[in-house]
Formats: C-alpha cells, sequence, structure tokens
C-alpha cells in the first residue's frame, strides 16, 4: 500500500496526538498506552508518562532492552537517529533504537520533552521496511505531547473531544455501540457518550422519550427540567427543592446537581450525550463548551 497516497486520521489520547494511516486501527490500549495493527498485525506501539525529577535516555533503553530479551527474545541496540525523524523532532531530546526478532523487526526511539516534561517511547514494526522511513516521518512531523491552551484533544473510534487538562481521565469503554468516556477533578465529572446506530435506539420511541428513560431522579431530588429542542433534549437536575436544604449538602455524599444534553446526528446515524455533575450547579457557559467541541467523525 501506498501510504503517501492513501488518507490519514487524527488519533489523540490522553495527552498525545499524532496522524496515522486511515487503514491503522487501535489494537489495545491502556490509559497510557496505544498499540495500533493493521490487518491484525502491529505497526506502531506509543507508551508515554510524566517524568518526576531527572530523566536517563540510556536508562530507558537499558529497561527496555532487558524488558524485549525476557519477553519476546529480541536484541535491542542503540542506533543514530535517522536523519528524516531529526528534520521533524523540533525540541526533543531522542535517543532511536532498533531490535531484531526471529519473526519480527523493528526500529523506535525515545523522546523528552523539556517543556512539559513528558517522556514517550515508540516502536514501529518493521512490516514494510521500504516504507517505514516515510510513514515513521510523517507520523513523528504531527507528533504533539502537550498544547498551550490547556486543554487536551481526544480523537478515537469516530469521536472528537476536547477537555480541560485539568480533568483526569477516570473511566473509558469503547463497545459495539456505545462508547463512554469519564472525567473527573475534585467532585466533579464530565460524562461523554455515543451510542450508534441511532436508528436502533430510536426504532420505537423518539428522541424525548429516550430521554426520560435515561432521567434517574434519587428520592428528595428537584423534578428535572426538560428542555426540548429540534434533536436535541437537555435537562437539568439538582439535589434539594430549597436553598435552606443546602446546609445538610455535606451529609449527603451522593447528592449531585446535573446538567445533562443528549442529541441525534442523523448524518452520522448516532447519538451523543454530554453530563457534567457535582456538588456545585454545573456552570452553564462551561456545559455548552463542552458540548460544542463534542463530534462524531
Amino acid at each position: 500500500m501506498n501510504y503517501n497516497q492513501s488518507p490519514w486520521k487524527d488519533i489523540a489520547w490522553n495527552g498525545i496526538s499524532f496522524m496515522v494511516p486511515a487503514t491503522w486501527q487501535v489494537g489495545s490500549m491502556a490509559n497510557n498506552y496505544l498499540m495500533l495493527e493493521e490487518d491484525g498485525e502491529p505497526v506502531v506501539e506509543v507508551k508515554w508518562g510524566q517524568i518526576k525529577g531527572g530523566f536517563s535516555h540510556e536508562a530507558q533503553l537499558r529497561r527496555l532492552s532487558s524488558l524485549h530479551k525476557k519477553g519476546l527474545e529480541k536484541t535491542v541496540s542503540k542506533c543514530p537517529i535517522p536523519e528524516k525523524w531529526k528534520k521533524v523532532l523540533g525540541n526533543y531530546k531522542a535517543t532511536a533504537f532498533s531490535w531484531e526478532g526471529k519473526t519480527i523487526s523493528g526500529q523506535g526511539i525515545i523522546l523528552f520533552c523539556p517543556s512539559c516534561h513528558n517522556a514517550t517511547l515508540i516502536q514501529f514494526y518493521r512490516r514494510s521496511p521500504a516504507q517505514l522511513p516515510e510513514v515513521s516521518q510523517r507520523f513523528l512531523s504531527t507528533f504533539r505531547d502537550h498544547r498551550e491552551d490547556k486543554q487536551v484533544l481526544w480523537s478515537l473510534f469516530g469521536i472528537r473531544t476536547k477537555v480541560p487538562e485539568a480533568f483526569r481521565l477516570q473511566k473509558y469503554r469503547f463497545e459495539a455501540g456505545g462508547f463512554e468516556l469519564i472525567f473527573a477533578l475534585k467532585e466533579q465529572r464530565i460524562i461523554l457518550q455515543r451510542w450508534a446506530p441511532a436508528t436502533v435506539l430510536l426504532r420505537n420511541q423518539n428522541l424525548a422519550q429516550l430521554a426520560k428513560s435515561m432521567i434517574r431522579n434519587p428520592r428528595g431530588e428537584v423534578p428535572t427540567e426538560i428542555v426540548t429542542q429540534d434533536k436535541v433534549i437537555e435537562w437539568t437536575s439538582a439535589p434539594f427543592p430549597n436553598q435552606w436544604a443546602h446546609r445538610w449538602l455535606p451529609l449527603k455524599k451522593k447528592a449531585t446537581y446535573q446538567r445533562h444534553r443528549l442529541w441525534h446526528l442523523e448524518e452520522q446515524n448516532c447519538l451523543l450525550s454530554v453530563k457534567i455533575e457535582g456538588r456545585r450547579p454545573p456552570d452553564r457557559g462551561f456545559f455548552k463548551h463542552i458540548c460544542r467541541g463534542y463530534e462524531c467523525i
């Protein structure tokens, strides 16, 4: 396949972002880990994390070599950084390496960013050695491990959103028909969901009926206010009916304010949902900002 003439797509996950050929898919993942595959075979592996204190490329290389020998019987060795890589690495402090196995080999790089103190290990698997230089150069030219606007971009499995970096990923779920991302900052949570195909969920009910089935008001909460617009349902709820009862809020730990929006994207045949909850009423402007930035691509 000629990757230079085929379409590419964005991948962004928990602080890092890059572009890859559209045929590459996420095979496995964790909070700070991605393995991308093509036709069921690995093509690139990315691991990253914040570094406290000093950072040593040599120590990371020794650790990588130890892991390879212990797990896959590969030999890891330091090598010169390819010239095509040097042109696109910017201010990263970098060390390149290669490894050889019985049935597979690869080349990679360890990056350290002096600005955000993030260290990243990137390994390219040599399925097609002739295409590796061009593919890896474009990958590295688009790689980012932080943004200047204090936002974190998330773009995976057809959804894209931006969340303030102060919010940490608490939970994620990517299953057939339903995706979920949950971010937390102290006692506030952002919950993003996507369902598809929407035609199945809306086969025997309309959007308003579906929204009502999602509302769960524990005993003592204020009845939910529902606002209906074209293909958009929005509702709010509060834990207590009057301001004097707010004094008892610390005694009821699970009591929360909620603002929730559900909308139907007909062209993409999916439903998107944003819910913000916390011990205080969610800021209306912040809620709208999260909704505007959440999309299906």
